[in-house]
């Protein structure tokens, strides 16, 4: 199933930048064309002592739409990408979670056209800052996918995810729980069967 999606742009040009406008005028002549995919990572993550009993825990929540990851995609169109690390029970005298994701795999084929939410770019790394107790809300990012990208392979992965947490004077390591990655392709629209006047659904 085809489906009409939107992407952002590039961190740099997320202050809309002449890529950006370039970005627009292609969207403005090609509706959006995505064939989307059902893959999702959601890393997990834990603390423990030398003893290994768990000290602490939490999620990063995930996800896109319309979801290009399993699926392929054409220059010019969109989609959101919403970012939310969730540590669901704390270590004992923990003060903060820095939380980080690298998507320069994602941001060599797609430009940031805007980010809304607690988090910030710093080069191609997405990172925000959890202070127990208080909760994270929802980063959403939109990326544009940017022409000429056709045949190249964008990569997620639980290895570019990273977290520094601040526990007393000293800094704690944490460990996943589950590791992979999850991948889209950018298609040409003529592979993926849409043509230059509507929106496949």
């Amino acid at each position: 199933m085809l489906l009409a999606s939107s992407l952002p742009a590039n961190a740099a040009t997320a202050q809309a930048k002449p890529a950006a406008a370039a970005a627009q005028a292609t969207t403005a002549r090609d509706p959006e064309c995505i064939q989307p995919g059902n893959a999702w990572l959601n890393p997990r993550f834990y603390w423990r002592n030398v003893f290994g009993t768990r000290l602490g825990e939490g999620v990063i929540n995930e996800s896109s739409v319309p979801n290009p990851f399993g699926g392929r995609i054409a220059p010019g169109s969109t989609f959101t990408f919403r970012w939310r690390p969730d540590t669901t029970r704390n270590p004992v005298g923990s003060q903060y979670h820095i939380h980080r994701v690298n998507l320069a795999s994602v941001m060599a084929v797609a430009d940031v056209v805007s980010v809304t939410g607690p988090g910030s770019f710093s080069g191609t790394t997405l990172s925000a800052q959890e202070t127990p107790p208080h909760k994270l809300g929802d980063t959403v990012v939109r990326f544009r996918i940017r022409p000429g990208t056709e045949g190249r392979t964008a990569t997620l992965s639980s290895a570019d995810h990273s977290l520094t947490t601040r526990w007393l004077f000293a800094n704690i390591n944490n460990l996943w729980e589950n590791t992979g990655s999850i991948s889209f392709t950018v298609a040409s629209r003529a592979s993926l069967g849409c043509d230059s006047s509507s929106i496949l659904g």
